[in-house]
């Protein structure tokens, strides 16, 4: 009991100083003047908490002003008006929005005497060397050559690394974003100064929570119901993560999770369980029609529970709360905490103010800044690794632009070291994610190709298979396919959405490219790897689609006979243009249409599987098929789903030789024929 209540009293210390823990930088060691010096980055982030006005502390020698939103103000209009903006000022208004809240960045520099030598070096950066070797090598700076160039947390106020990093060093540094490398000169000499990180103040908003509709009820703050007693002190502190949509928000799930998991709480692991979560998280999903209308039947449980008086915190986070934000608490008061996609890793930090018995919204755009706290990941054999965030393309249809914001690539020396510490922990498969995954690096300086990444997390030893989804047809690379190609654990497998098969569709659908530049990706993919699967999605009945333009589909799919097609009939989303397009088409046509469609996937998915048949196929166990417990399920490389009879406790986790004696539309069936690995 003393060990449960002690284990409770240090979760709720974590919970309050949340942000704290997460910002905490490493120390570093330091070598200058022929002495030892040890020097520790002092910025802790300060409490994130909204004031009325600049809060200012005194952190490490210097003066840092927080500027946090005041009670109650109303964030900024960027996610409503995206799709009036162009791109480019989508673009500028987002990144002027992530700027004003940026307090500090993670940094190393490199300095040299001469501008050509600082130039030289950095086509070596652009070209892919590693930027830490090269500073360990070449650095003129003493002080920092040793640690690879590591300065560490710095702000434009930190003048005592004036002789480190001068003023005009650090005020463009804070400019940047992570994985940037940028070169400006000093009174020192000249730097190339690369950006690891960004350190930024949250933009919420907060208000106290008002009485729980039906008992007339003041909610419980967090930090109480974290401090329970009596017959319940001995209770684990529990939470439950509710997941919807695709493999991003699978992905932040588990990033939640492991916050949530680093705060001192337990995974609610039954239903029972999830129906009693202290805190209760919804990871939403609004790429379908009637998606608010699903989340707020999804949240009726949990709203119950708190109008019968129970102590929970619930929160709303995904693409529904980026898009709906405030409106999500004005419905359901009962709401403690809405929060976009782009603050799945500071889930500890806000809960600090629900702690308190406040309501926060954070939906403001910001920078992902790189996890401190480990995901919960759902598999200890599979891992999903970000390697992008957020989107810019504007096709009409889609409303992710809106909710996911617009493009950062994670730094490559972030990627590699997540998925060096993976193959470390046992991994053996992992899938990189992007909503437009071939738009890797072109969002930093120097630009980056993705390309270039698949190469090098193809040489990270203990991975055996490496996927990536989703891919974009107008950016998509033949140096990806080739990538693909020469890279032994990289899968035979391409997730490449054409969404329709007439370009006059095509075009209205903002698509950037034709029917002709798909297939001319398709021959490619085929011509250098035959037994690549190529998957796609279709959407039915798109504004002003005809039964001819619905043909062309069809062709096309005749014409490339894809292994798998995930198909959906057109519905309007929020602040989209073809929401209020005209020529709308007929529920009963798209009906029509999507079951036809779905038909000739199915017959398209049979004929593809036919060439796996009598074939030897490397599997990989995942787990036991639980319609037949006799039978083990695994993936061959090109992600088809594969049975045979096993023993799940001495298969798991294991490559597995299988014949396949017998195909259907989406799953294979088969016998092991040689020893696991």
């Amino acid at each position: 009991m003393q060990d449960q209540r002690a284990r409770r009293s240090q979760a709720a210390a974590l919970l309050q100083m949340a942000c704290l823990v997460h910002c905490l930088p490493t120390v570093h060691s330091f070598v200058g003047g022929g002495s030892r010096a040890l020097w520790t980055p002092q910025y802790t982030g300060a409490l994130l908490r909204p004031v009325s006005g600049p809060q200012r502390a005194r952190i490490g020698g210097t003066i840092c002003s927080a500027i946090a939103p005041q009670t109650g103000q109303k964030p900024s209009k960027v996610k409503g008006e995206s799709m009036n903006l162009s791109l480019k000022e989508l673009k500028e208004r987002t990144e002027a929005e992530r700027q004003k809240n940026v307090i500090a960045v993670r940094a190393r520099h490199l300095l040299v005497e001469t501008e050509p030598l600082c130039d030289s070096l950095y086509e070596d950066i652009k070209k892919g060397a590693e930027f830490h070797i090269m500073a360990q090598a070449i650095s003129a700076c003493s002080v920092t050559r040793e640690a690879g160039g590591d300065v560490g947390w710095i702000g434009v106020a930190d003048d005592f690394l004036e002789d480190v990093v001068p003023h005009q060093v650090r005020e463009a540094a804070l400019k940047q974003k992570p994985g940037d490398v940028i070169k400006v000169s000093s009174t020192r000499g000249f730097h190339l100064v690369k950006i690891e990180d960004v350190m930024f103040d949250l933009s919420y908003t907060s208000k106290p929570q008002g009485r729980v509709q039906g008992r007339g009820l003041m909610p419980t703050p967090l930090k109480q119901l974290m401090a329970k007693e009596g017959a319940d002190a001995d209770a684990a502190l529990t939470y439950a993560v509710e997941s919807m949509g695709c493999a991003m928000n699978t992905a932040d799930s588990e990033r939640m999770a492991g916050q949530l998991m680093a705060l001192g709480f337990k995974e609610a692991s039954t239903p029972q369980e999830v129906t009693k979560a202290d805190v209760v998280v919804v990871n939403t999903c609004s790429i379908r029609d009637h998606a608010e209308q699903k989340v707020y039947s999804f949240l009726g449980p949990y709203i119950n529970r708190k109008k019968r008086g129970d102590n929970l915190a619930i929160v709303v986070a995904g693409c529904v709360a980026q898009q709906e934000g405030q409106a999500i608490i004005t419905r359901f008061p009962e709401v403690d905490l809405v929060i976009g996609p782009q603050y799945a890793n500071r889930l500890g930090d806000l809960l600090e103010e629900v702690m308190d018995g406040n309501q926060v919204v954070a939906t403001e755009a910001t920078h992902i800044m790189e996890d401190v706290t480990k995901p919960r990941r759902d598999s200890d054999l599979r891992a999903w690794v970000n390697i992008i965030y957020g989107c810019n393309e504007r096709c009409t249809y889609c409303v992710v632009p809106t909710t996911r914001g617009t493009e950062q690539s994670r730094p490559r020396e972030s990627v590699i070291r997540e998925i060096e510490e993976l193959a470390r922990t046992g991994y053996r498969e992992i899938t990189l994610l992007g909503q437009n995954i071939d738009a890797y690096g072109r969002d930093l300086t120097p630009k980056q190709k993705f390309s270039d990444l698949l190469l090098a997390v193809g040489k990270v030893k203990g991975i055996e298979r490496v996927r990536f989804v989703t891919s974009h047809p107008r950016y998509m690379s033949m140096g990806v396919i080739d990538a693909v190609a020469s890279t032994p654990n990289m899968c035979e497998m391409f997730h490449l959405p054409v969404q329709a098969g007439d370009d006059e569709i095509l075009r209205r659908m903002s698509r950037g490219y034709t029917v002709a530049k798909y297939l001319e990706i398709v021959d490619r993919i085929r011509t250098l790897l035959p037994d690549a699967a190529v998957t796609s999605d279709i959407i039915v009945g798109f504004p002003g689609e005809t039964e001819e333009q619905f043909q062309n589909t069809l062709r096309l799919m005749e014409t490339v006979k894809f292994d798998q097609v995930n198909t959906a009939a057109y519905s309007p989303r929020p602040n989209t243009p073809a929401a209020i397009y005209e020529e709308q088409v007929p529920d009963d046509v798209k009906s029509d249409r999507l079951q036809r469609i779905n038909r000739l996937a199915a017959d398209h998915a049979l004929e593809r599987n036919q060439r796996y048949l009598g074939r030897e196929m490397e599997v990989l166990v995942e787990g036991r098929y639980v319609k037949d417990p006799r039978l083990v399920k695994g993936r061959n490389r090109q992600g088809r789903p594969v049975l045979f009879e096993g023993d799940i406790a001495e298969l798991r986790g294991k490559l597995v030789p299988v014949l396949i004696t017998e195909v259907k539309s989406f799953m294979l069936l088969g016998k092991a024929t040689g020893e696991a690995t």
